[in-house]
């Protein structure tokens, strides 16, 4: 599934700094999602699936575990992904796996599909 140009993704003063947030573009498909990811004035945001399994990252309470401001950790096998490159740095998926960019546009704060 390809995700609309134009799907509002949110506020960069709403991401926390650093951190990541999960967004689901379509109410009818909870399970197609996307991360936002923030490191300092660097956003970027990639389809929320772990290319080793083919899980969400999140916590089944939707946080992303960021692990040493670097890392999204994915809680159902342990493997890490670069805050902002979506590249595999650790764990099970450290075979040059990385995660699907979106690209992303940024006008008066918004954070949107391209």
């Amino acid at each position: 599934m390809s995700f609309a140009s134009g799907i509002v993704l949110g506020r960069v003063d709403a991401l926390p700094d650093p951190g990541a947030i999960v967004v689901v573009p379509h109410p009818d498909e909870p399970f197609v999602s996307i991360l936002v990811t923030r490191k300092g004035e660097t956003i970027a945001a990639f389809r929320n699936k772990c290319p080793h399994a083919g899980y969400p990252l999140q916590h089944s309470s939707g946080r992303v575990i960021v692990q040493e401001g670097r890392y999204m950790i994915c809680t159902a096998h342990g493997a890490s992904f670069g805050l902002i490159s979506g590249e595999c740095a650790g764990g099970p998926c450290n075979n040059g796996d990385a995660l699907e960019r979106i690209a992303i546009v940024i006008q008066g704060g918004v954070i949107s599909v391209a």
